[in-house]
């Protein structure tokens, strides 16, 4: 069967995101002729005019954060992986992502999301223009664009949320209006890299009546391997803090 773009190049720890099979790809291992692709499978080989072998692989949500086109500073697959995982998102859900950014959250809460919508709103228009090409890259089409103030635009929304969340300035102020716009049981999840913020977020949700109100960091520390040993090794330490709460 033939393979289609978008693929993923991969030799160790390089990586390319191939979008047409056209043109030519320089790497520091050589040259590859893009249209030879045409003619592979995925788990095939591709040589450079060296000789040096790149496996061809699908472009699948793990290479999302990694190979997505960037305005604004994505979440972290770590802390991604958090908000799905403690907020519960069912594959039918309808989901509301103020500050849409590069578009990595929402497309990952589309994905896991396939029988339900993603609303997403971004005020910056440069921003969104990343976004939605990120979008159409990933074959994504429950995605619902927006661009423009979240704290006008949702006083126009009809439909109860299944999950709010936020990544955005003003993230204490939106609150109240998240509380209206979610359905009895719903979620909120508010991401923010400030102390000070994320205090005034979880104090936002209490005196708005939500439960079951968590606020956390995700740690994520590598490990090395060298012949004299294993220690592990932090590239980026901390990224943001998640508060959740429901809506009960």
């Amino acid at each position: 069967m033939a393979i289609e773009p978008p693929v993923v190049l991969i030799r160790k720890k390089d990586s390319f995101l191939i979008e047409k099979f056209e043109g030519e790809l320089h790497t520091h291992h050589g040259v590859i002729r893009l249209e030879e692709l045409k003619d592979k499978n995925y788990g095939g080989e591709i040589s450079t005019h060296l000789g040096v072998k790149y496996r061809i692989m699908p472009f699948k949500p793990a290479d999302f954060f990694k190979h997505f086109r960037r305005g604004a500073t994505p979440i972290m697959p770590k802390d991604i992986g958090a908000i799905i995982a403690y907020t519960g998102l069912s594959p039918d859900s309808l989901v509301l992502d103020a500050g849409t950014g590069s578009g990595v959250l929402a497309a990952y809460l589309a994905y896991f999301n396939k029988y339900g919508v993603v609303v997403t709103v971004e005020k910056r228009e440069d921003f969104a223009k990343i976004a939605r090409k990120n979008f159409r890259l990933a074959g994504l089409r429950n995605i619902h664009q927006i661009v423009g103030d979240v704290r006008f635009v949702a006083e126009g929304f009809m439909k109860e949320f299944d999950l709010v969340v936020l990544d955005m300035k003003d993230d204490a102020e939106f609150i109240p209006m998240a509380k209206q716009i979610l359905k009895t049981s719903g979620y909120i999840a508010v991401y923010n890299p400030y102390f000070e913020a994320t205090r005034g977020v979880y104090e936002a949700m209490v005196r708005e009546g939500f439960k079951e109100i968590e606020s956390f960091e995700i740690i994520r520390t590598d490990l090395e391997f060298k012949r004299v040993g294993t220690r592990p090794v932090t590239r980026v330490w901390h990224t943001g803090f998640i508060v959740i709460g429901r809506n009960v």
